[in-house]
């Protein structure tokens, strides 16, 4: 053991006795945490997710859910993202206030942040709710409107380098369990030449529409156009084995504190 380490470990033995009965409790707590087991895999090639950086990403995952059990939000896996690599001598900075098109730039590329949690996930296919606004342009109910959304997808493309996506596939039902996901930028820069149709006889207006990646007959994924308040852009139903898996963090839940 250093001599840096265990001074630490006497500065916190010190100021143990200072604490209150509830403030041991949440030590005691967070002590829990790092003693569960855990499942943590990383794929052997990823320059993104080292060793370090899966196991530092796994424990503020743990933490959070020791005092939540709500998935991990957006703005947290920003944050936490940004602290590991910067923690591991990784250059990262989280986008000024305010930017579009992408979320953080790691290294000199600029990537995209998303995250999927809904009750009804599903383990092989994909969908982001909200990729990005779409409150410009021509929006009615003329299916040519869709060319002009699509080609906001793909200008909001242009922005950035890489797609990442952390995915809570299990809800803490005994375990939690997260993976985080690379869309390869070029699979949805093929929207370019996807097939589109709009939703005429939707009750919405603006029309919602849909814009079909196809090979051959089978639907690699769509973009749906929602015309309800937000007026957003989601990914439907992308098939994840097109995808790269780059880590996948799997540990159980933790009892409430007394």
């Amino acid at each position: 053991m250093s001599m840096k380490k265990r001074e630490r470990i006497e500065r916190l033995i010190a100021a143990l006795p200072t604490l209150s009965s509830y403030r041991l409790r949440v030590i005691e707590k967070v002590v829990g945490v790092f003693g569960a087991p855990i499942e943590y895999q990383r794929l052997e090639t990823s320059s993104l997710i080292t060793s370090r950086v899966l196991q530092d990403f796994g424990d503020i995952l743990r933490l959070h859910h020791a005092f939540s059990k709500e998935p991990f939000s957006k703005d947290k896996f920003e944050y936490a993202l940004e602290r590991v690599l910067l923690d591991t001598k990784v250059e990262a900075q989280l986008a000024p206030r305010g930017a579009r098109g992408y979320d953080i730039d790691i290294s000199g590329e600029r990537f995209s942040l998303k995250t999927e949690a809904a009750r009804t996930i599903k383990e092989g296919t994909i969908h982001i709710s909200k990729f990005m606004e779409l409150g410009g342009g021509q929006w009615g109910s003329d299916p040519n409107d869709l060319v002009g959304l699509r080609e906001q997808f793909l200008a909001n493309l242009q922005g950035i380098q890489r797609i990442l996506i952390l995915r809570a596939l299990k809800k803490g039902d005994p375990t939690y369990k997260y993976e985080l996901i690379e869309i390869p930028k070029e699979l949805l820069a093929r929207a370019a030449t996807g097939r589109l149709e709009m939703k005429s006889e939707s009750s919405q207006n603006p029309k919602p529409g849909y814009c079909y990646v196809e090979e051959g007959e089978q639907v690699l994924y769509s973009l749906y156009f929602d015309g309800g308040g937000e007026r957003k852009l989601q990914i439907k139903g992308l098939r994840k084995e097109l995808c790269v898996v780059h880590g996948v963090w799997e540990f159980p839940r933790l009892t409430d504190m007394p």
